[in-house]
């Protein structure tokens, strides 16, 4: 698997949550029929990553997979962390059947950890002004 980016976002406060990784896993929805769902394994699957407002981060619209961690900053560098048990972002890296995609595209944990605010610039919190919600 591809590790593709880590991306550093916060909610219209400016702050971000750290969670433990069961905060994260389950299925979350986007405004617009995004959808991703997070397994314990560190694996995701995902449709509708290419939306109108995702549009720019490059990820494939149809059925995705691949595995997700939290970003973390060590010896080695920043990076995702498949083991790292918790975090206040998520990054993702797709399977190799997705690997035509440039799929720049994390997650910042935020209101709480009730929100998940899709990004692609580390620079620019929220870029992509899409939040996705715990499905019930």
């Amino acid at each position: 698997m591809l590790a593709l980016l880590l991306v550093a976002a916060c909610d219209g406060t400016g702050d971000t949550a750290k969670v433990p990784a069961e905060r994260i896993v389950g299925n979350w929805k986007g405004p617009d029929g995004e959808r991703i769902s997070f397994s314990a394994d560190r694996e995701f699957t995902a449709t509708g990553l290419d939306s109108k407002k995702l549009a720019t981060a490059d990820c494939p619209g149809g059925k995705s997979g691949g595995s997700w961690g939290f970003f973390v900053d060590d010896a080695n560098g920043s990076h995702t962390d498949k083991t790292a048990s918790s975090g206040s972002w998520i990054g993702l890296g797709l399977a190799r059947t997705y690997w035509d995609w440039n799929c720049a595209l994390g997650f910042a944990v935020v209101d709480g950890g009730k929100t998940l605010c899709a990004t692609y610039d580390p620079d620019d919190p929220c870029s992509l002004d899409v939040r996705f919600t715990r499905e019930k």
